[in-house]
């Protein structure tokens, strides 16, 4: 089973390191992940990223869906340094809002969608990572103190249990489940036709609900049915390991599963301290120290169901010295992978 991408650029490029969590292709930024020995970046478009928070003057404008000229100059700045781009992370909730939660305008949302969708393949960016997040992502602190004082993302699940609704009710799992069926039947055959693969994110922290919302996408079962409810080729996994090691799944069988199925389409390389199986709270850490799995045994197993995507460092700690971007945090991540995998090659 292979995805329908139609760009010849990706056709049998091996498991590798790249970069991402990051809106604006600077000058700065490209040079540096160059200079990491890096080629392949996602850019994340989320409007509220916790990360990246210059919204003055976005990459891709647009209330309503994301342009063809746009993307493709987007994509060009990006080729212009060396780099391949593969992805774009997180449409706005603005898009998709009404979708997510079955309000009235959804029909005229999806069409938007579906623009945005057929743009994409026709300026030549292959996947889409979308998250299906009402409530969006919640941590109890993105300051809290790990090895060396560094800063790092915390949940508390005391913390949002007196949380007001966010929608003004509470929404039924079963109804969630039909807004989503709604959208992927909406969506995947535009995908399909357009030659890009459409990515899920879990939900974050991956519970029960949020805020009077059911968080659909919180475990390993939860994958399974996503995947299952529209069959598509061109529909896999935005696989968080931090989210996936909260749910408390074994790793390891995850991999197994969607990636001897080419279901896995690029990885957020991150741990966390526990899982949130009998615990109310965790903690990121960095990706040395001890953590829910072994680093070097899920990159093993990776090479093992012959995985051929990007792998990226997801959230990490900010360390001193750090810009908005976590740079020397991330730059350690990436050399962590890399030296993993030189080992293992």
């Amino acid at each position: 089973m292979k995805r329908l991408i139609k760009t010849e650029k990706w056709a049998n490029l091996p498991m590798r390191p790249g970069f991402g969590s990051f809106m604006h292709p600077t000058e700065e930024k490209l040079t540096l992940i160059k200079q990491l020995g890096v080629d392949d970046i996602i850019l994340n478009m989320y409007r509220n990223n916790l990360i990246d928070t210059n919204f003055d003057s976005l990459p891709l404008p647009g209330d309503y869906q994301w342009e063809y000229k746009d993307m493709l100059m987007l994509r060009n700045t990006v080729e212009n340094a060396g780099i391949r781009l593969l992805a774009l992370e997180n449409m706005p909730w603005t898009f998709y809002d009404k979708i997510m939660t079955g309000q009235p305008g959804r029909e005229e949302q999806l069409k938007h969608v579906q623009e945005t969708i057929s743009n994409m393949g026709s300026a030549g960016i292959p996947v889409l990572g979308y998250a299906w997040t009402p409530t969006g992502v919640w941590r109890s602190s993105t300051t809290y103190r790990i090895r060396g004082g560094a800063q790092a993302m915390s949940v508390n699940l005391e913390d949002f249990k007196n949380a007001p609704l966010s929608h003004g009710r509470v929404f039924s799992e079963e109804e969630m489940w039909d807004y989503y069926q709604y959208f992927l039947e909406g969506v995947l055959p535009v995908a399909e036709e357009a030659g890009v693969t459409l990515a899920l994110h879990p939900n974050d922290p991956p519970v029960p609900s949020l805020a009077g919302v059911p968080q659909l996408f919180r475990s390993f079962e939860a994958y399974k049915k996503a995947m299952e409810l529209v069959k598509s080729d061109n529909h896999g996994l935005q696989y968080c390991l931090g989210n996936f090691s909260e749910m408390g799944e074994d790793i390891n069988a995850v991999t197994e599963y969607f990636g001897k199925q080419d279901k896995l389409v690029y990885v957020h390389f991150q741990t966390v301290s526990n899982s949130l199986v009998n615990n109310d709270k965790f903690n990121e850490v960095f990706v040395d120290m001890p953590g829910y799995y072994d680093p070097v045994s899920i990159l093993k197993k990776f090479k093992e169901v012959g995985f051929q995507g990007m792998i990226m460092p997801g959230h990490v700690p900010k360390i001193i010295g750090d810009g908005s971007w976590e740079e020397r945090g991330r730059s350690f991540t990436i050399g962590y992978i890399k030296g993993i995998m030189a080992a293992l090659d």
